[in-house]
């Protein structure tokens, strides 16, 4: 076990996906409490897109991007690192091409796992986590830094850059609204559009909630066939252009964030706002978060415990949850949640 105290500048590596960022954040933060006064925590991302995620967050010193993508893009990675000027570098990532560039970044000590026959790249390997059951990803990023602790909850920080990003989005006034998360990448983790459009009309009847529907550039006609059948007014942020920076400002301000399995989700919950999670052919104990307020359907809730629905996508088929479970979560999380207005 590495002596934490000791060091005073160290680098990590953050893992690749949005959500994965978040379910690093309580690893972060443990680091921060480990070090001594005064350390510098660096943070690496391979996207510059991702930066607005970690900024404001008391457990980063500094956010900076370097990809090792392509024949030289470890060696590149490692001189990026090595310009942070790590006593340790922090590897959360389990792939090859991370470890490498951690390698590459000089003489300092390495800590990640050996999963992937990259142990000898590294100068503290340790031992992957059993991976036949699912189990949080938060904790397998809390081990490498302190296997006993308890699993922290994800957070992120709403900075003033983020709000104004999200008033360049949204419209005037204090109205209030629901967040719809219809896109992934992995189409079968995505939940009809019909029915996001009809729980978002239900929801403009019942409340009079104005609805934002989450999204990238790339997922416009996704978010505009939602957007075009809604009845009450519509924010498309794909359409908008909205930044992730400006996701985080809206998210903290939703009433209530309606979700799939990616990563919007997890910015809403490392907010602080209730998140209604739908989960198809994607095992939900890969990405339970603590300490939230969240409610969870899944495909087929009676899946036995020895089984991962990620083994089982026809009985975890998505278009299993109907309209009418959503509203019923709805129903039960604004009866007791005293968020937003």
């Amino acid at each position: 076990m590495i002596d934490w105290s000791a060091q005073h500048r160290v680098t990590v590596l953050m893992p690749t996906w949005i959500g994965d960022i978040c379910m690093a954040t309580p690893a972060l933060q443990l680091l921060r409490e480990r070090l001594p006064e005064g350390a510098v925590i660096t943070a690496v991302i391979r996207r510059g897109i991702m930066k607005p995620l970690l900024h404001g967050l008391s457990s980063v010193d500094d956010v900076i991007q370097c990809d090792p993508q392509g024949n030289l893009g470890p060696l590149r990675a490692g001189r990026r690192i090595a310009d942070t000027r790590p006593d340790t570098v922090l590897v959360l990532p389990g792939s090859f091409r991370s470890a490498l560039s951690a390698r590459f970044s000089g003489r300092c000590r390495r800590v990640g796992y050996s999963r992937n026959a990259r142990g000898w790249l590294l100068t503290d390997a340790i031992k992957s986590p059993d991976r036949s059951t699912p189990r949080s990803q938060i904790a397998s990023y809390q081990i490498l830094v302190d296997p006993d602790a308890p699993e922290g909850t994800p957070t992120l920080a709403v900075t003033d850059e983020d709000r104004a990003a999200a008033a360049s989005v949204m419209p005037s006034g204090n109205t209030p609204f629901v967040v719809l998360v219809p896109c992934a990448k992995r189409e079968d983790k995505r939940w009809p559009a019909e029915r996001f459009a009809a729980v978002a009309n239900a929801l403009h009847a019942r409340f009079g909630w104005t609805t934002v529907i989450a999204g990238s550039d790339k997922e416009r006609s996704l978010t505009h066939s939602i957007a075009s059948t809604c009845n009450g007014p519509v924010v498309d942020l794909a359409a908008a252009s909205g930044s992730l920076a400006a996701l985080k400002a809206i998210a903290a301000d939703a009433e209530l964030v309606i979700s799939i399995d990616t990563g919007p989700r997890h910015i809403a919950l490392a907010v602080g706002t209730p998140v209604i999670s739908l989960f198809g052919p994607t095992d939900h104990r890969w990405t339970i978060i603590p300490g939230v307020s969240e409610r969870r359907l899944l495909a087929e809730p009676f899946l036995p415990q020895e089984l991962s629905a990620d083994a089982c996508a026809t009985a975890c088929s998505i278009d299993r949850i109907v309209v009418g479970d959503v509203l019923g979560a709805v129903d039960s999380m604004t009866a007791t949640s005293t968020h937003g207005g």
